[in-house]
């Protein structure tokens, strides 16, 4: 049998000024040349977060990646290179000096290359990058036939065109957490909707959910006493009084807030087809909305996914404070761009 075949994964970003001046590196390793921040990918990680993390551990600063730009292999070492291109989001630069010896923005293009890029197959990258007129989308799948599950999109166009923020990832990843951190960062004034809880007995296990308005009306939607049934999985669903809940809070948004909170647009929700209906005319709407998604694949609901309005955002532990971050600025610009 045939040995299969290793290879390493890296990752680097095109990240650019308000002047479109392109933030470069020097490292210890390559001294002689400057290059796009980066590094390689961790077992386990999906390649945007990498690029992420890499490029604020060399830089200090805060990217969110918009597409991919070119795509390189090193046949000697095995290396296969993916370009992000990027957008600055916050951070003033600060280098590892163990790692990095300088960090700056610098004036590249064909006349100015020579000057700081001295590898040919770096400088291909710079130029690939500055002549592409639109960076090449790039998912993160979890596949397990029969189960596809859509971890993250990137479309390869500007975030700031999005105005449907969905966050999507595992059970108990802190999603609902992160939107109340939202409401708070942005104000609760400019919000309306819903997001749901768990209701957990006295040794903490789940045994139910309660949907929750923004000003703090709640009703119980699912539980396992529940007498309903309407079930999905040990949970009784009570379809009525979750219809009757989510609507008029819902409608109530859509008229006086300018931003809908839908948590969780799922499973159980979709059991509901005026629900259903209720959140695809908020999404063609054109409205500001912050929802969360099953990270498991359902007609409906991927739909919703693949919606050109929407930025699909993966969260777990590790990444939810720096989404966080990338998520205030995001609503913020799509309230500034609001006309609504």
């Amino acid at each position: 049998m045939q040995e299969q075949s290793k290879h390493l994964v890296a990752v680097s970003a095109f990240v650019q000024n308000k002047m479109g001046h392109v933030l470069m590196v020097r490292t210890h390793l390559r001294a002689d040349t400057w290059e796009l921040p980066g590094g390689f990918v961790d077992a386990g990680e999906s390649l945007e977060l990498a690029v992420c993390r890499e490029f604020l551990e060399e830089t200090g600063v805060v990217i969110r990646p918009i597409g991919v730009s070119g795509v390189y292999y090193n046949e000697r070492l095995h290396v296969l290179s993916v370009v992000f291109n990027a957008d600055y989001v916050s951070g003033e630069i600060t280098i590892q000096p163990e790692e990095i010896l300088d960090a700056k923005f610098l004036h590249l293009d064909e006349t100015t290359m020579d000057e700081y890029i001295k590898r040919p197959h770096l400088k291909s990258r710079i130029l690939d990058t500055l002549r592409v007129p639109r960076s090449v989308p790039y998912e993160t799948w979890n596949l397990n036939p029969p189960d596809y599950k859509l971890l993250s999109r990137i479309d390869g166009e500007q975030q700031s065109s999005k105005r449907v923020f969905l966050l999507t990832g595992k059970p108990r990843a802190g999603k609902s957490t992160l939107i109340k951190k939202l409401i708070n960062e942005i104000g609760s004034e400019t919000w309306g909707g819903f997001y749901t809880e768990e209701i957990t007995n006295s040794i903490n296990e789940r045994i139910g959910f309660r949907c929750v308005s923004v000003d703090g009306e709640s009703v119980e939607i699912a539980h396992v006493e529940s007498p309903s049934q309407t079930r999905i999985g040990r949970y009784g669903i009570d379809i009525e009084k979750f219809e009757e809940f989510a609507l008029r809070v819902l409608q109530e948004a859509m008229t006086f807030k300018k931003i809908v909170v839908i948590d969780e647009i799922g499973f159980m929700q979709n059991l509901s087809l005026s629900f259903q209906r209720k959140v695809q005319e908020i999404i063609y709407d054109n409205r500001i909305v912050l929802g969360t998604v099953p990270l498991d694949s359902h007609p409906g609901i991927d739909k919703i996914k693949y919606n050109k309005e929407v930025q699909l955002v993966s969260i777990n532990e590790s990444t939810r404070d720096m989404i966080t971050e990338l998520l205030v600025k995001d609503i913020l610009k799509a309230l500034d761009s609001n006309t609504l």
